[in-house]
């Protein structure tokens, strides 16, 4: 074969080789059963208790003989990390990985619901919050709600001198941040709760006593009260707080026109737009930022509990999507999920039931209509969404198979089968039990023949370089394959011109 045509065929078999090849198949889902064997629990994944650190998913799991300890999995690998507590559960909560660590709390029998942590190799009480025996059961401090902010991590905790209020740790150093409430000599509960950072400022509801439920915020230094929405003692209750850009959007009443949608930029907060108009509220709930808007669920008073979005500066109803009764009739979106250019959605146009819905702010369409019961007017309750390579993954009920796991890139809604009939997703584990890790899928599985378990799948399309990323292995590709194509037809035209 002459050298140009060669080098031109084997340029060929190598932009062929770095052309990303899609998933032909749906992934096989393989169930483990090693924690708790045969038909007994061992509620994996269960209580939200699940959070990955590397390449492991680290969970609460029961294996029939040390309780409720500490478990991870790698999908190849299941083990128990600890018995933290060798005379009953230790029940690990709020599993939050920080630093190379994974912090929770948990009760080893002494102490209390305390403060741990583990790297997988070492587990180890950080701090002894409350070491009386005052307060929540045996000196517990409960610690929860764990957010990082800088070199720290954020949390509520109990003990008896200050109620429950701000914490914060960086593994070594555990600190009381700001006892906010100071009413019964500081012993009251602020209730911290709400944590979300914009900026270099951890922002979160409390309450002082002498303005209610309001809007805080902290750098670790300083501890202040952002806005009183509603003056006096009553508060405003704000909630679903959310990052768009500079500001921090929430839900608010102000005690005229009830619960609307306001933001706040840390100096200036007020009112986004009063949408139901009057003291009744819109009610806005389920934010999330989205190609420069933010989407949430809201009620004008005139189309029911509908689809709305804002920049901040416009705010607009996207879809009346239950046209029933005049459209007053709702069609309650919720599990708002991006992938690609749509937002993906639960809702009810009042025909098809509770189906998978996205949108792009501009068009907004039924997916799929998935249980087909009844004309399609049965509901396929669909909920856990997780988006992960080209798909997003869920849990849905086709009114035949029962809970099962399915998929859509918007094309193509397809079940996910588990290897047994009769398997199916079911667990207490609220909004966890679909969760990725890498490139892998964990999610919960029950039949009677193995109880409570936990299963994989690999998503191949996870994996895949992005081919309009600038310095992506496809990029990097193209670039060698430029520079291969340019040296080569460079060597050809010198060897014609000494061949003329």
């Amino acid at each position: 074969m002459p050298a140009k045509r060669a080098l031109s065929a084997a340029l060929a078999l190598l932009l062929i080789a770095a052309i990303p090849a899609r998933a032909a198949s749906v992934p096989t889902i393989t169930v483990i059963d090693t924690i708790n064997q045969g038909s007994g629990d061992s509620n994996a994944m269960n209580w939200a208790d699940s959070a990955a650190l590397g390449e492991y998913l680290y969970f609460s799991a029961n294996n029939g003989t040390h309780g409720y300890e500490l478990w991870r999995t790698s999908g190849t690998t299941t083990e128990q990390v600890e018995d933290i507590r060798v005379d009953g559960s230790s029940s690990p909560s709020n599993l939050t990985a920080f630093n190379g660590y994974l912090y929770f709390g948990a009760n080893d029998g002494t102490h209390g619901h305390e403060l741990w942590r583990t790297n997988g190799t070492t587990t180890e009480l950080v701090f002894n919050i409350n070491p009386t025996n005052e307060g929540l059961g045996l000196d517990g401090s409960d610690p929860d709600y764990f957010t990082a902010l800088g070199d720290y991590l954020y949390f509520r905790a109990y003990d008896a001198t200050h109620g429950r209020e701000l914490w914060r740790t960086d593994g070594t150093t555990t600190t009381l941040v700001e006892d906010i409430n100071l009413a019964n000599s500081g012993a009251d509960s602020s209730n911290p709760g709400y944590f979300t950072v914009l900026g270099d400022y951890l922002y979160f509801v409390a309450d002082d006593y002498a303005h209610g439920y309001e809007l805080w915020r902290t750098n670790g230094t300083t501890t202040t009260l952002v806005n009183d929405s509603q003056f006096g003692a009553d508060g405003s209750y704000p909630a679903y707080l959310t990052v768009l850009g500079d500001y921090l959007y929430f839900q608010a009443d102000d005690g005229t026109n009830g619960s609307e949608l306001w933001r706040t930029s840390g100096t200036d907060t007020g009112m986004v737009q009063d949408i139901y108009i009057g003291a009744y509220g819109s009610n806005p709930r389920y934010f999330a930022a989205f190609n420069g808007y933010l989407y949430f669920r809201a009620t004008d008073g005139t189309h029911g509990e509908e689809l709305w979005r804002t920049n901040g500066t416009t705010t607009t109803l996207v879809e009346d999507i239950n046209l029933a009764n005049s459209g007053a009739d709702d069609s309650y979106p919720y599990a708002f999920t991006a992938l690609g250019d749509f937002l993906y959605f639960n809702a009810d146009d009042g025909t098809h039931g509770e189906e998978l819905w996205r949108t792009d702010g501009n068009t907004t369409t039924l997916v799929e209509d998935i249980n087909t019961a009844n004309s399609g007017a049965d509901d396929s309750y669909l909920d856990t969404f997780t988006a992960l390579g080209d798909y997003i993954y869920f849990s849905a009920n086709d009114g035949t198979h029962g809970y099962e796991l399915w998929r859509t890139d918007g094309t193509t809604t397809e079940r996910v089968p588990f290897p047994v009939a009769g398997q199916e997703i079911d667990c207490d584990c609220y909004d966890t039990n679909i969760i990725a890790v890498g490139a892998r899928l964990y999610t919960t599985v029950y039949s009677p023949t193995i109880g409570y378990e936990f299963a994989y799948l690999d998503e191949p399309t996870y994996v895949l370089p992005e081919t309009n990323r600038e310095g992506s292995v496809w990029t990097m590709t193209l670039v060698i394959l430029a520079s291969l194509t340019a040296a080569a037809s460079i060597g050809l035209r010198v060897r014609g011109a000494k061949g003329a």
